[in-house]
């Protein structure tokens, strides 16, 4: 296949104009948004960049459709690189310590394995060209592509353990694949129905996919011609491979001898034995003072700082500040809930007397809430205080989220609606895909409507989820994704409507946490693969991938890989002695104790007794009038005030979202994650602005590698023949009492 279904459009050869000549723009300093005068590309002109910096520097604006994308080696990597992934991440997602084969890992592996085949394959098989020399950028991408298409299909495998380990409850082999094809199919569908208005558009930049495209342009030493006007001289590509080097060794420390260095409390080692001081400035409580010398904990739950524009970076320190470092202090050492007889941040469920909720003295034997039981053994039911706080923001911020979206993109969402890939006028990179053959959007639809009729059929078998509750689901999700993905797509902070989410199911489902557990699957970890297949496309988008190409792997790819993983993890479950219990240390399964968690919080309790008007928490559910006000504020004043700038940075869903990932991310994170992005993208974007443009994006790319590959020597050589490290004073807690409650105790289980 040569011409990978090209349309020729009178494309222009001549060489991609130099990125030092460009006016450009950039996201750091949203100077497009403010901008509103800024030309479009001129049509008939394929030397024309991206409006956009960041883009610019590690996109082509140059397309060859000569260049082979489907061939033997891009499939038989593609497919290969999905088992070992599938196989690999199932295996330690249910360990204690999981890992994860990251897309850093994928595009290192995938290059050296196209090279591999370039060199050993012979050029013809059976008639049949298996090695059109070199290994081209087009199918390294489109392996790498069919490869992370794997990712985020595990969560039903967090459902299934929960049913089986908590609720004694199997689900038959054959609907638990065909639950895990449609929630893929469910993910596609919406993410190619949402494409024309979360993909085509310029604006929607996708941060995250630019380092994609940045290290697999590297590796292939692609491109490197405009950037060598720079006085930097050395090459990306040499960069790249000594901060992967710098990396590797310097994840030694924090990773397995100087654990300490992930989350330094240098004031609470002042005085570790005060309460309150160990609370304020622990990493695991507010973090004040704290600081992480960790590449891998800044990204783990917030991903690269450098992606994130600036006055985004700035919005989200606001919205941490107040969250966290004023609003949960005030109500905490006020005694509001009665929240001093909890630790100041945790992710564990409570009594009234501040013990850890035991729910097994509350379920019959159907694993059902027996009343009895619940008003005997505690019918006020306590929620971490950090979380509950956090809670109240994000019911403000997704709020505010749907409206800021229809104020600040509602009117280009209308537009986008009526125009094709070919109307993209102020993006070259859409006008060059528009020569390709693009997905018609009724194929979407059609695997939409299958997706619903098979998951109807099987959850009205099995009598899990009706397809009532399934199409509303996924309405809703279509409704949820789209102000999360603009937000993600424009800023890089990646957030997620997930306490919607289980507030709609609480309300659906309370009472049966078996179905309640399906629910979380459809419609959390669904929306996050969207999210997932929206990358994906943009990557594709970005790197020339023929849209009827990629279509068939998306689908084929992702459903080989939930497949495997299942039968992974049936064969875990039914072959670890002990698996998922505390009797067995290193087989944890700690997503499926929070996911069971969850199910008794909102299926078994329900959400109106946690939020209902007897409730002491009922004062949160303001938040959902809250939120919609604030950006109507911001938005009136940038209209009656359009001479003050700065007024368009403020984002009030970002503010209000900030800390989301609290308490699974300790606060400590936070402070370490601005103040890299302000070195990277204030300071060095401003008086290194050469350096920038060359390396930052190589430079994260390089990090998360060297961590990945430091990473998995450690867990694979080391940990798992159980090799410690000796015993020091870094690798233990220094602040101990961050986690205990304002008496200092640390909480445990009721004595009875």
């Amino acid at each position: 296949m040569t011409n990978n279904n090209y349309e020729y459009k009178n494309l222009d050869d001549t060489p991609s104009q130099p990125i030092e000549s460009m006016n450009l723009h950039s996201i750091l300093d949203n100077s497009f948004e403010i901008d509103a005068n800024t030309p479009l590309l001129d049509p008939t002109n394929d030397n024309q960049q991206s409006p956009y910096e960041e883009v610019a520097v590690n996109v082509s604006n140059h397309d060859d459709p000569t260049v082979l994308c489907l061939t033997f080696r891009s499939v038989f990597i593609g497919i290969l690189l999905i088992f070992v992934k599938a196989f690999t991440d199932q295996l330690f997602a249910l360990r204690t310590l999981p890992l994860s084969l990251d897309i850093g890992i994928i595009m290192l592996l995938s290059s050296m394995m196209g090279k591999f085949l370039e060199k050993i394959l012979p050029e013809k098989l059976f008639n049949m060209t298996v090695n059109p020399k070199p290994f081209s950028v087009k199918e390294h991408t489109l392996a790498v592509i069919m490869v992370m298409s794997a990712d985020g299909g595990s969560s039903l495998i967090t459902a299934i353990g929960v049913q089986r380990f908590y609720y004694n409850y199997y689900l038959h082999h054959f609907n638990a694949i065909i639950f895990l094809i449609t929630f893929q199919l469910f993910a596609l569908s919406i993410a190619g129905i949402l494409k024309r208005y979360l993909v085509w558009p310029g604006a929607m930049i996708w941060p995250k996919t630019l380092m994609t495209c940045c290290v697999i342009r590297t590796l292939h030493h692609e491109d490197e011609t405009e950037l060598n006007q720079s006085r930097w001289t050395m090459s990306r590509f040499k960069f790249f491979w000594l901060m992967l080097l710098f990396q590797f060794l310097w994840y030694w420390f924090p990773g397995y001898i100087f654990p300490l260095l992930a989350s330094f409390s240098f004031v609470c080692m002042i005085a570790p034995n005060n309460i309150i001081f160990s609370q304020v400035t622990g990493a695991n409580g507010l973090g004040i003072g704290a600081l992480q010398f960790d590449w891998n904990a800044w990204v783990s739950f917030l991903d690269s700082p450098i992606f994130v524009p600036f006055w985004a970076h700035v919005n989200i320190f606001v919205g941490f500040v107040l969250a966290i470092w004023i609003v949960i202090p005030i109500l905490y050492y006020t005694n509001t809930w009665e929240s001093q007889k909890m630790p100041i941040i945790s992710n564990r469920v409570f009594d009234i007397d501040g013990y850890y909720y035991d729910t097994n003295k509350v379920l019959d034997n159907n694993s059902r809430l027996n009343e009895t039981a619940y008003n005997a053994y505690g019918s006020e039911i306590r929620l971490p205080f950090g979380m509950t706080v956090i809670f109240g923001f994000t019911m403000a911020g997704f709020s505010a989220a749907i409206v800021h979206t229809i104020l600040y993109h509602g009117k280009s969402c209308i537009e986008q609606f009526r125009l094709s890939l070919v109307d993209q006028k102020n993006d070259v990179h859409a006008r060059l895909m528009s020569h390709y053959a693009e997905v018609p959007e009724f194929w979407y639809y059609i695997l939409f409507v299958v997706s619903l009729i098979l998951s109807t059929i099987n959850g009205y078998h099995t009598g899990l989820l009706s397809g009532h509750v399934l199409l509303i689901t996924m309405i809703l999700n279509i409704i949820f994704v789209v102000p999360i993905a603009i937000i993600t797509a424009t800023t890089g902070f990646p957030i997620g409507a997930t306490m919607l989410s289980y507030v709609i199911g609480s309300l659906v489902l309370v009472g049966n946490p078996v179905s309640f557990t399906i629910y979380e699957f459809y419609s959390v970890a669904c929306q996050s693969k969207i999210l997932i297949f929206l990358i994906l496309l943009k990557t594709a988008h970005y790197m020339k991938i023929p849209p009827r190409i990629s279509f068939p792997f998306l689908i084929l790819c992702p459903i080989i890989a939930s497949i495997v993983s299942y039968i992974t993890a049936i064969y875990l479950f039914n072959h670890i002695p002990n698996i998922c219990t505390r009797q067995n240390p290193q087989w944890r399964c700690l997503a499926t104790e929070t996911s069971y968690s969850l199910s008794i919080i909102w299926a078994v309790v329900g959400i109106v007794r946690l939020f209902g008007p007897k409730s002491m928490y009922s004062s949160l559910m303001y938040g959902l009038i809250i939120g919609p006000i604030l950006p109507i504020i911001s938005w009136f004043l940038c209209k009656k005030l359009p001479h003050i700038k700065w007024l368009v940075l403020i984002n009030f869903p970002i503010i209000l979202l900030a800390a989301h990932a609290i308490p699974t991310a300790p606060a400590a994170e936070y402070p370490s994650w601005f103040l890299v992005g302000f070195i990277f993208n204030y300071v060095i974007y401003r008086h290194a602005h050469g350096w920038w443009k060359k390396y930052a994006y190589v430079f994260s790319a390089a990090m998360s590698c060297g961590v990945a590959v430091c990473g998995i020597l450690i867990t694979f050589a080391l940990q798992n023949n159980h090799i410690s490290f000796p015993q020091w004073w870094g690798t233990k807690d220094v602040c101990p009492l961050a986690g205990a409650n304002y008496s200092g105790l640390i909480p445990t289980y009721r004595d009875l």
